[in-house]
């Protein structure tokens, strides 16, 4: 199973439809800021699954500020990132929450800037700004998961370039 891993996109939609055009994925993320885009992305491709939380730029209260999703058996805390204080650079919060939800995998953005660390026994992933990054090229997550297990995490550019892996993740 192929989930790709969005964040930050702001209106800016075709970066996202490229990558799901090139990658085919079964079930994509999108962690907010501009979470109606994913919405978009739903209308477009009525098949594929759709993930989102809502950012600091997005006022639907329809849209959960975070959520626990299960994908071939693993699960996976999403948030944006604001509200767990991910200002430069710490994903300590995030971890805390995704280990108090049974998380062992979270996604979140905010930042604009791609970045994965283990921290208490979490493995915290933030793929960048598939529209505005910040220090870097424009970037996507894309995780594979097998037999229940999420056995690789790719940070890729916009054009699907391999700009970080992380292997292998487990649970």
């Amino acid at each position: 199973m192929k989930i790709l891993v969005f964040s930050d996109s702001h209106g800016y939609n075709m970066g996202m439809a490229y990558a799901v055009e090139r990658e085919t994925p079964d079930a994509v993320l999108h962690l907010g800021d501009h979470a109606d885009d994913a919405r978009e992305l739903e209308r477009a491709y009525p098949g594929l699954a759709v993930i989102r939380v809502r950012g600091n730029n997005d006022f639907n209260p329809d849209v959960p500020l975070f959520a626990v999703t299960i994908f071939g058996g693993v699960r996976m805390y999403l948030t944006h990132g604001h509200r767990e204080r991910v200002y430069g650079g710490s994903c300590e919060m995030v971890a805390q929450r995704a280990r108090e939800e049974g998380c062992a995998l979270a996604f979140f953005g905010h930042t604009h800037r791609p970045q994965v660390e283990r921290t208490g026994g979490v493995l915290v992933c933030n793929p960048g700004s598939i529209s505005l990054p910040r220090g870097g090229p424009a970037s996507y997550g894309r995780l594979t998961v097998k037999d229940g297990q999420a056995s690789l995490l790719e940070i890729l550019d916009e054009d699907g370039g391999l700009l970080l892996r992380e292997k292998p993740i487990g649970r």
